[in-house]
């Protein structure tokens, strides 16, 4: 006779209703992935967001879709495919638009095991996808929960198709909807929390973590090999927009940028103690000036820069560092455009894999082919952050750079707007030749006395050049304008000068350094002969000269402490993800290889040392006389302990009874323990000499409780019985 209860199980119609739920939740997450994936795929997004959640609240509403498109999918599905191939340049993101739009059908539509299936694979390819290309630290979390709800919904199929074995009633008929469509969700969670048994998620949660944690290893234990793969992925897709710099600079365009807090890039130093005080990131220098616009010309970019090659390392010409060397390694987000920020020329740099670029070593500059839709890291060695920086050493200058460096006296202004500015010119140096230098700080304290600084700037309406008329004014102006101004002052007065844009500054968050967007800040950079360049910066410079300040900008700090708060340690999980998992190569495996070595060897010695101390006190110990209270202390502590054990065991034991009983999870404690002993005493081989207490204990497992005798005489007489029948 028995009175265990048999586990109740979920019906036919709760596990496709089951499967119905798990694979409208899979679609969701995958695509999700979209949200980050720069893909112009909004519309089925929208579709995907707004019918996937209503037919997987409403099953039944899905029956309401017209047969006519059931029989049209196929057809209409491949000529929007061909469509979209010959009207795009892009097969890659031709290909997820595809994808998008067959994973809202099958979502959206009742399935068999086959389409369960094809949406695991339509789903998991978007997902890896936009892992690959973006590199984002939410493909970890998505891949994560889209692989444990695959394996729970390739359970429950398999459950499904276990119990249909062969039956018709599975049958998907359009238009119909079936009968588990139309079941209470709430009754399905009801039954799912009376079927489903905690050790099985349990252990399902362990084996999962297992796999998780094991592929890990598995991915810091493979070789690094160098592919190419995020480079070839990245000439089938391109980035909808920037926020970043391009090689044209009109007024408001840094303004626009520093709205934006979000990061652009992140940087590592070897050793944060070598890093100055002081750093501004060069990305676009601009020559050309035409009516408020500064441009990099065609003169600069065919003269100044080399010519497109792929490669995963340059070499520069700034001389070797005394002492320990520095190394910067720069983690850049897709939205600086195509120009590496720098802050300034470098022995040597590397990139993660093969990159595809322009390098101008006079500019100090780096320009991919294409703009990058993932992040970009790069490391570099030796880079001169000065804010005097010297042109590569030649023996002379061709014809075009020659001409260029002619260029750069050039205002770009009309007759009437050059007299303006050479009026200009003479009130700042009252008609006395200075040199650069000198021009430089009189110039700023006179850019500092007429303007202000501000973000909400204006150019007074009128006749001529706006930069002039701005000039000319008392408005208050921001980067852009005053940097551009002192361009033309300094050209005016003879000096050859450019504009740089890029970043200033940055905060540290641990142990790096997060520039964001709203660093974004425009300079200037002046000749001041033999080759060598003086970085300006009107902006910051010219109200400290003017506050009496005589020390230049290196004097004041630009870097920041990042507050603490959640944002920040978010940002560090962040760049763990891109330090230790995108930008994981061979000389990180070899490092964290000889890490773990170091750690194993040293908890080794810590084992060893702890081990042979407690063997040398064990050793004295027992060296030590032993007198009769020696030996009386030794077993009462023996003795005491074991009771202490016993105690616990016993309690411990009839506290999980306890609470299983409590849970519903098993039968009450003196059934429990009256079965046991009854199969003990069955073990035994007892003779009729305890019937009685035989009797008595089958009473206490299967009778009602009110016809119980008192439990525990009961419990010892059987007790005793075994005793007896073992001696």
């Amino acid at each position: 006779m028995s009175m265990v209860k048999k586990r109740p199980q979920l019906e036919l119609d709760e596990l496709r209703q089951l499967a119905w739920l798990l694979g409208g939740v899979l679609g969701l997450i995958a695509i999700s992935s979209l949200f980050y994936l720069e893909i112009d795929a909004w519309l089925f997004v929208t579709l995907a967001t707004v019918l996937v959640p209503a037919v997987l609240i409403r099953p039944d509403w899905a029956a309401r879709i017209p047969v006519l498109v059931h029989k049209s999918i196929v057809p209409g599905v491949v000529a929007y495919a061909a469509y979209d191939f010959y009207t795009h340049t892009e097969p890659l993101a031709s290909m997820v638009r595809l994808d998008v739009l067959l994973l809202l059908y099958r979502a959206c539509h009742y399935r068999r095991r086959r389409e369960d299936l094809q949406l695991i694979v339509l789903g998991l390819f978007l997902i890896v996808m936009a892992g690959v290309i973006t590199a984002s630290l939410a493909f970890a979390v998505q891949i994560i929960a889209f692989v444990a709800c695959a394996l729970l919904l390739l359970f429950v199929v398999t459950l499904v198709d276990a119990q249909e074995n062969g039956k018709m009633d599975g049958l998907v008929v359009p238009g119909v909807a079936p009968a588990w469509a139309k079941r209470s969700w709430i009754s399905l969670f009801r039954r799912m929390r009376e079927t489903c048994d905690w050790r099985v998620f349990a252990l399902g949660g362990v084996l999962f973590a297992g796999f998780v944690v094991l592929s890990g290893l598995l991915f810091m234990a493979i070789p690094r090999f160098q592919l190419d793969s995020g480079f070839a992925f990245e000439r089938l897709i391109s980035k909808k927009n920037t926020t970043g710099f391009s090689d044209v600079l009109k007024f408001g365009d840094v303004t626009d940028i520093q709205q934006d807090d979000s990061v652009a890039l992140r940087v590592e130093a070897s050793d944060r103690n070598q890093v100055p005080a002081v750093l501004y990131w060069r990305t676009v220098v601009l020559d050309e000036y035409k009516n408020g616009t500064f441009q990099m010309s065609s003169a600069m970019k065919a003269a100044a820069f080399q010519r497109e090659t792929t490669a995963a390392r340059l070499e520069g010409f700034e001389p070797p560092a005394r002492g320990r060397p520095l190394y910067w390694t720069f983690y850049l987000e897709p939205v600086v455009g195509k120009y590496l920020p720098l802050a300034g020329g470098f022995r040597r740099l590397v990139f993660t894999e093969p990159q595809s670029f322009r390098i101008s070593m006079t500019l100090r500059l780096v320009m991919f082919s294409r703009e990058p839709v993932a992040m970009k890291a790069y490391r570099v060695e030796g880079m001169n952050t000065d804010e005097r920086a010297t042109d590569v050493p030649r023996m002379g200058l061709s014809h075009a750079e020659t001409e260029l460096r002619a260029a750069m006296l050039n205002t770009g202004v009309g007759e009437d707007d050059r007299a303006v500015l050479r009026k200009v010119v003479t009130e700042i140096t009252h008609g006395v030749a200075l040199r650069p230098e000198e021009f430089s700080r009189a110039t700023m304290i006179w850019l500092a006395k007429q303007h202000t600084y501000s973000l909400k700037s204006s150019v007074p309406p009128g006749l001529g050049d706006p930069l002039v008329r701005w000039l000319t004014s008392n408005e208050p102006g921001h980067c852009e304008l005053f940097a551009a101004a002192f361009a033309l002052l300094a050209r005016t007065a003879g000096c050859p000068a450019r504009v740089v844009a890029g970043f200033m500054g940055g905060t540290w968050n641990d142990d790096y350094l997060i520039v964001r967007n709203s660093d974004a800040h425009a300079w200037c950079e002046i000749d001041v002969g033999h080759g060598q360049w003086l970085r300006v910066d009107p902006t910051n410079d010219g109200p400290r000269l003017l506050a009496g300040d005589q020390a230049s900008a290196t004097a004041s700090a630009n870097l920041r402490t990042a507050q603490h708060g959640w944002a920040a340690r978010f940002d560090r999980l962040r760049f763990l993800w891109y330090r230790r998992i995108v930008n994981f190569d061979h000389a990180d495996q070899q490092q964290l290889i000889r890490t773990l070595k170091n750690s194993a060897e040293g908890t080794g010695r810590q084992i060893r040392d702890w081990t042979a101390r407690a063997a040398e006190t064990l050793r004295k110990w027992m060296s030590q006389p032993w007198g009769l209270g020696r030996w009386a202390r030794v077993a009462g502590a023996t003795l005491l302990g074991c009771m202490v054990l016993l105690v616990l065991w016993r309690q411990g034991k009839r506290t999980w009874v306890n609470w299983r009983c409590v849970r519903g999870k098993s039968m009450d404690p003196v059934r429990h323990e009256a079965g046991s002993w009854l199969r003990r005493i069955d073990g035994t081989g007892i003779a009729g000499d305890v019937l009685a207490v035989r009797g008595q204990l089958e009473q206490l497992r299967y009778g009602r409780k009110e016809t119980w005798p008192e439990p525990h005489p009961i419990f010892r007489e059987a007790k005793r019985a075994c005793r007896r029948k073992r001696k």
